[in-house]
Parts: structure tokens; C-alpha cells; sequence
């Protein structure tokens, strides 16, 4: 009864209706898919995914093909991947494995919000500890106030903040707890470097990776989990059979055919990303951040005006972008995906025109 639903913000097709224009006159910036795959790329994969298929068969219950080719792609054993209907799944899987009634969670504020309506709601109590204003990790910190959690959440690089925690800070957590560390790798295609490596060296480790963000399948549900097989075989017990459809599985494998068109990809949203954030540096009045993942925290710091009418605004001129001003640390701030840059450039018109107070009636 007292938990909130996560709900993201207003939908597209929502937003469309209420303005009375096509869905593709909206700009969709708020839920940090990757608008630089091209959407007619991606149905030829799922048509050849749909030629490997019979539908009415259920699918491999034990995953075996696309297990041995994403072992080969991050670099593991097939005995240490685990697959699901998005990471989200596996976050719920994760709980319902490992927490007992009264198991306590640690989440590093502000960071995604799954982790904790998970957690609550297989019993665990929520500890949240607030990273520093600068979003890394205090260590110290942490180690004093972790005692013995059950979990601990690291977003890296972290939603909604952008940025990437030190392998160091990451090592140093694995090693001076003895609980179970999820580091979330959602976006670290856009970053420096994965440590899914370490699931070798710390048995106390689990990894997520998605294949919504720099895949640009978000609408097929596809996440993985890489742990140690004994971890990995847990995980497996709780979730239910046939999680994964077959579409989504062999679409998969298609995209990993196709590595170096994705890789292309990733390095035009990290050539736009640093674009945009010097585009947007220039706009008087919001303050934009660093990052390293294909979004951009930004900071509304002018006295008139708030986030929330911000965000607002743009919505009356087509443009969706998120609202995070209700997370700790991140008053007055709009997530903002990464876009192609005849996107950008309407995304910098409308905002400059809402901070100028340009086009009121």
C-alpha cells in the first residue's frame, strides 16, 4: 500500500494527443534511448531474427545460444551470463534471491529509483547514503554507515548524474564489505570502461548490462546479469521460465553480428554528447554537466524560473526531457538524452525561447 508506482514522464504518444500533432513531431529526450541507431536498421535485424523463429515453439528455457555468444562479447563464461526481460527484471530477480525480510539495500543517492521499490518490496530495508556534491562516491562514508547491508547498488556511470565512479572506489567497496555489489553498467558503452572483468577476481559482484541504450532495443526487453556461476545459477532458480522471447533473443544475436555499426553509433552520441554540452554551456541561466553515459544533467539556475516549468514549456513545444529536481542533491535539474543534431538544434531553439521569455502570449 505505500509503495509509489515508477512511472516515467508524460509518453509521447500521451504528449502528441495533447497537443494534437503525429508522434513524430515529438522530440522523445527524457528516457535516454538511443535515437543514433537507425529504426529501419534495427527491423531488418528483427526480420531476420523472425526468419531463425518458430513461434510456436517456446523458447530455449536454457538460453544457449545467445548465452555463448554474449559470454564471447563481454568477455566471460557462458556459466556467468544470466539473461532477462530487461535489467529491470533482473534487479527483481536479484531481490527476490537474495533478500530476506529485514535485509538491508544501500542505494548511492541520487540514482535510479528501481533499486529501492525492489528492494522494498521483498522486505528490505532501504538505506540510502547521498553520493557528494560532486557525484563521486564518499568511501569513507559509506564503509562507516554500510555495516551489514545485504546489497549495495553502484550506478556507474550513474543515472541520473552521468558520471563514472573510479575502478578504485569500485574495488575498494568489493573489498571492504561483505555484501553483494550490483554495479549497473547500463551506459557503459558511452564510457571509458566496463569492469564486468571483475566478476573474476570478487565472487561478492554482479554486473548489469542492457541492451536498451546503446542497442537501441528498448522496446524488445533484453538485460543481462555477469556474476560467478554460483551467483549466476541462483539467479536462474527465480526467474521465470521462457523470460526472454524468442524475437528479442535472436535479435540479439543479429546486433552482435553487427558490432561494428553499433560501435560506430556509440561514438557519434559521445561526438554529439560533448556538442551538445558546449551548445547548451553557452544558454545563459542553467549550468550543464559532465558525463559519460548519452544524457546530460542540467541545472536551471536563474532565480524566475524553476526546472518544472522548464520542463513545461518544452513540452507545449513538442519536446520531452525529464524532471529529476525531486532526487536528492539534484534541485532544479532536467535530465536530457543525447539527440542527432538536427534534434539538438531544436531541442537549443525552444529552450533558449523558454528561458528569454520569448513566445509568451
Amino acid at each position: 500500500m505505500n509503495l509509489k508506482p515508477y512511472r516515467g514522464e508524460t509518453s509521447r504518444v500521451e504528449l502528441a494527443r495533447l497537443l494534437g500533432v503525429p508522434p513524430d513531431h515529438i522530440l522523445p529526450l527524457h528516457a535516454n534511448e538511443n535515437l543514433f541507431i537507425d529504426k529501419e536498421w534495427v527491423k531488418e535485424n528483427i526480420v531476420e531474427a523472425l526468419k531463425r523463429i518458430d513461434p510456436r515453439m517456446y523458447p530455449d528455457p536454457q538460453n544457449v545460444e545467445v548465452c555463448e555468444v554474449l559470454a564471447q562479447h563481454y568477455g566471460v563464461h557462458k556459466e556467468e551470463v544470466v539473461i532477462g526481460n530487461g535489467a529491470d527484471e533482473l534487479i527483481d530477480g536479484i531481490s527476490r534471491c537474495f533478500i530476506e525480510n529485514g535485509d538491508t539495500v544501500v542505494t548511492l543517492d541520487p540514482t535510479f529509483q528501481v533499486y529501492e521499490l525492489s528492494a522494498t518490496l521483498y522486505g528490505g530495508v532501504h538505506k540510502s547514503v547521498l553520493l557528494r556534491g560532486d557525484f563521486s562516491i564518499d568511501i569513507e562514508h559509506l564503509l562507516n554507515v554500510v555495516g551489514d547491508a545485504k546489497l549495495i547498488y553502484i550506478c556507474s556511470p550513474n543515472n541520473p548524474t552521468g558520471n563514472q565512479h573510479e575502478e578504485s572506489v569500485i574495488r575498494e567497496v568489493l573489498e571492504n564489505t561483505n555484501s553483494i555489489i550490483v554495479l549497473d553498467e547500463a551506459y557503459v558503452e558511452f564510457a571509458d570502461k566496463s569492469l564486468s572483468g571483475l566478476i573474476h577476481e570478487y565472487e561478492n559482484l554482479i554486473v548489469l548490462r542492457t541492451f536498451s541504450k546503446a542497442f537501441g532495443i528498448a522496446g524488445l526487453r533484453f538485460g543481462v546479469a555477469l556474476s560467478n556461476p554460483e551467483s549466476a545459477d541462483f539467479m536462474r532458480r527465480v526467474l521465470q521460465p521462457y523470460n526472454v522471447n524468442s524475437i528479442a533473443q535472436y535479435t540479439v544475436l543479429s546486433l552482435l553480428d553487427n558490432w561494428e555499426y553499433v560501435a560506430g553509433k556509440i561514438e557519434e552520441v559521445k561526438r554529439e554528447r560533448e556538442r551538445l554540452r558546449r551548445d547548451l554551456s553557452r544558454i545563459e541561466g542553467i549550468r550543464v554537466y559532465p558525463s559519460k553515459a548519452n544524457f546530460l544533467l542540467v541545472r536551471v539556475i536563474r532565480e524566475d524560473i524553476d526546472a518544472t516549468t522548464v520542463q513545461g514549456k518544452l513540452m507545449e513545444k513538442g519536446i520531452l526531457v525529464r524532471d529529476r529536481s525531486n532526487l536528492p542533491l539534484l534541485g532544479n535539474c532536467l535530465r536530457i538524452t543525447v539527440c542527432p543534431k538536427p534534434m539538438s538544434e531544436r531541442l537549443i531553439l525552444a529552450l533558449k525561447e523558454v528561458l528569454s521569455g520569448e513566445n509568451e502570449l
